[in-house]
């Protein structure tokens, strides 16, 4: 590493997250004393790239986002069952470590998990479900992996956005805002189909009940035994209708592309029920790539149409501008050519006056035309002398001022 960052005339770990961002593995810790030891270290092979992967990196180039061409889905293809088999006891990278993270985590309303941190899978459940949804989450990736799609946090080739989702089982016909707000990823989790990709969000839905308080907190009323009911003062406790987390799951499907407008769910009849049908998620998946990639070309072109409508924009709006500033430097000048004329025209008074005090001085005596000639001096020197041809040659004209 230090030898190659040397000769791109970098440091090694800039050279460090270059490689990273470019998915090339490089040499662990210890590699090279093991090598003079006789020591075993594997090299690992060059993965093929994928996207968001940088293929080139120059000296001088940043390692943000890279243009990319508009995203192409694979051909249509039926998948058959058997190339989703998967081993139950394998993991998606995705979710290894998750549990441990969002377990240890603070609780909001309603039970909703709400970790500090934000590149984790994006999974919005309760405590209850953490488990079985991080399962099914597993699952799935496992099985779009065995059909050749890439599942990963979204990388940085482009801007991928996390579509916003109402938890509510049956959303009210008005969106209600809603404090706390829910967890939400800094970087959604996609799966790319081709180079197409699709956000995935596994929530637990909420349902709104008939609630009463009972003891600092709301029970919906369907949980609170007659005998119970039949107990409780009106005056100390009173009714209403609350959000409650109905323990089944949501699997969301969207596009993570911006100014395009697709999205797609499975919910949970019965909890668990959601397994049973992620061979048929992987195929409508697999089918919805054309339809996205066809949006998102769609939404560049609009996008590219709006970018060319607002450069005419600016184009005009400099146009006006200039003959704007044109006009405001030619009538300044014009201003300024008229006052310098005028002070000529003054001065040249002024100085026919003095012409005439002089010739007049001539045949007062001597005392007299001391005082005159000392004043006349003192005049001159107020008002003091005009060049005409300096005068223009100091003007601003339209073009100077421009």
């Amino acid at each position: 590493m230090t030898k190659i960052a040397d000769h791109h005339r970098v440091s090694s770990s800039f050279l460090a997250r270059v490689c990273t961002r470019m998915n090339v593995p490089r040499p662990p810790r210890g590699h090279w004393v093991k090598l003079e030891n006789g020591v075993p270290s594997p090299q690992p092979p060059l993965p093929e790239a994928g996207p968001g992967d940088l293929q080139v990196w120059r000296r001088g180039d940043a390692l943000g986002a890279v243009s990319r061409p508009v995203p192409k889905a694979p051909a249509p293809r039926k998948i058959k069952s058997e190339q989703l088999r998967i081993s139950r006891s394998s993991q998606h990278p995705v979710v290894v470590g998750a549990y441990e993270v969002f377990e240890q985590e603070r609780v909001i309303d309603q039970g909703f998990l709400k970790p500090d941190r934000q590149r984790l899978v994006d999974v919005v459940v309760t405590k209850p479900q953490l488990e079985p949804a991080l399962k099914l989450a597993n699952q799935l990736f496992l099985k779009l992996e065995a059909a050749g799609h890439r599942v990963m946090f979204a990388p940085s080739d482009r801007i991928y956005a996390r579509d916003s989702f109402d938890e509510h089982e049956h959303p009210p016909k008005k969106p209600r805002h809603r404090h706390p707000a829910l967890w939400s990823p800094s970087k959604p989790t996609v799966v790319f189909v081709g180079t197409v990709a699709i956000g995935l969000t596994f929530f637990e839905m909420t349902e709104e009940l008939e609630a009463r308080y009972i003891d600092g907190e709301y029970i919906p009323t369907s949980k609170i035994p007659s005998q119970q009911m039949r107990r409780l003062s009106s005056t100390w406790n009173w009714s209403t209708r609350m959000d409650f987390a109905t323990g089944r799951l949501c699997t969301r499907a969207f596009s993570p592309y911006p100014w395009t407008d697709w999205s797609q769910s499975w919910k949970e009849a019965k909890q668990g029920s959601l397994r049973g049908q992620l061979d048929e998620i992987v195929q409508q998946l697999t089918d919805a790539a054309p339809l996205i990639a066809r949006l998102v070309e769609e939404a560049e072109e609009q996008a590219r149409i709006r970018q060319q409508e607002w450069k005419e924009q600016m184009c005009r709006l400099e146009e006006r501008q200039q003959v704007r500033r044109e006009n405001e430097a030619r009538e300044q000048a014009r201003a300024d050519l008229l006052s310098a004329i005028k002070q000529w025209d003054d001065i040249k008074r002024i100085q026919a006056f003095f012409s005439d005090v002089e010739s007049s001085v001539s045949d007062l005596p001597e005392a007299v035309r001391c005082i005159a000639m000392d004043k006349l001096a003192q005049a001159r020197e107020l008002v003091g002398e005009l060049d005409a041809l300096k005068a223009l040659l100091e003007w601003k004209g339209p073009r100077d001022r421009l």
